[in-house]
């Protein structure tokens, strides 16, 4: 198990607890790297959401907002309904409704994140997270190849150790 920055995982136990049940989320990018055992280091927190749960989000997290959910062209390829809060002085990312830009420039709905959604353990925090195949595509789709082989050698490596357990 990786250990997370501290200020990471007070965040992440405040969001937990401030979000509960209440709103449909998962944690994605790096924290959601780490919390598979990865070796990344996460500097912030990404939420996938839909635009009704970044909205809901953003009335839950309203004493932490920077700024709130809109219409946000992110970095190159990506944008969703975003949203920017600053917890325990980390800055958390709650991306509504995300969509992909195809290389001939149409953009075209992100997989929906709900049917990816696992449930990761760290330190008694029960965290929703995006599934590796889900964080796979993600990369891929931004064009990041460092992190595209991290994740594919670890599916690999667990495609491995079911063929040697069945």
């Amino acid at each position: 198990m990786i250990l997370l920055p501290e200020r990471i995982t007070i965040a992440l136990q405040l969001l937990s607890a401030t979000l509960a049940d209440s709103v449909d989320w998962a944690v994605s990018g790096s924290l959601a790297l780490a919390l598979y055992g990865l070796p990344v280091i996460p500097k912030d927190i990404d939420l996938q959401t839909d635009r009704a749960g970044a909205e809901q989000i953003a009335r839950l997290l309203a004493p932490y907002q920077v700024y709130a959910p809109g219409l946000h062209l992110g970095v190159r390829l990506m944008r969703s309904y975003l949203g920017q809060y600053r917890m325990q002085d980390v800055v958390v990312e709650v991306m509504g409704d995300l969509e992909y830009q195809s290389v001939n420039g149409s953009w075209h709905n992100a997989p929906d994140f709900k049917l990816q959604r696992r449930v990761r353990e760290y330190l008694g925090i029960e965290v929703p997270v995006v599934s590796l195949e889900y964080l796979y595509e993600f990369y891929l789709q931004l064009q990041r190849p460092a992190r595209v082989a991290l994740i594919q050698a670890r599916l690999e490596e667990e495609n491995r150790d079911k063929g040697s357990s069945e």
